[in-house]
């Protein structure tokens, strides 16, 4: 059985994106000086949250 792109199975956009989100975070922060995600603060969270869900919208529209 072939997979499906998640993008497109998706039916929950906002756990996509904190999912998308703590990935992005988790791909550029410095474990020797960043927070993991959970602690990044708020104005982190929500910063990267945007650019996870715009990155979203990107792709989903083509």
């Amino acid at each position: 059985m072939a997979l499906r792109c998640r993008l497109c199975a998706n039916n929950d956009r906002d756990s996509l994106v904190e999912d998308l989100a703590q990935r992005m975070w988790d791909a550029r922060r410095d474990r020797e000086i960043d927070p993991d995600w959970d602690n990044a603060g708020p104005y982190w969270q929500e910063a990267i949250r945007l650019f996870a869900s715009e990155t979203i919208a990107m792709l989903s529209d083509g």
